[in-house]
């Protein structure tokens, strides 16, 4: 062993590799958490934008205006989150005043405005209108 003082190149070689692999870790889950967070915000947008859908569905039972319930009307009147499409609505009288609204909806995320497997969802809504 000589007498000079400092690292050699095998020592800095392994510090840089452990710190090259820290780093990607840490980058690592920097994506992930921004990939969850973009999934908790996405729930919230659809949760608002499902009340949103049942209120309006709601305000025209309750006004006695079920022929006005159609998908068109429902996506005009109704601000749902970005991808999130209306696919098909079947509106099921029970008896004077209570219905049965099924909407079918999709979270179109390949955006290709179709409803895919594993994008489809079914929502059932019983409403029931003032009696007179």
């Amino acid at each position: 062993m000589t007498g000079n003082k400092g690292f050699s190149l095998l020592e800095i070689t392994v510090v840089m590799l452990i710190m090259g692999l820290t780093i990607t870790a840490l980058l690592q889950m920097f994506d992930w958490s921004q990939m969850r967070y973009s999934d908790i915000s996405r729930g919230w947008q659809k949760r608002a934008g499902l009340t949103e859908l049942r209120l309006w569905l709601r305000d025209r039972i309750i006004h006695s205006e079920s022929d006005k319930i159609t998908v068109a009307n429902l996506v005009q009147a109704v601000r749902l989150p970005a991808g999130l499409r209306i696919a098909g609505l079947k509106l099921r009288p029970h008896n004077d005043n209570t219905w049965f609204i099924t909407v079918d909806y999709f979270d179109d995320r390949n955006r290709n405005g179709n409803p895919d497997p594993g994008e489809s969802e079914t929502r059932l809504f019983c409403f029931r209108g003032r009696a007179a």
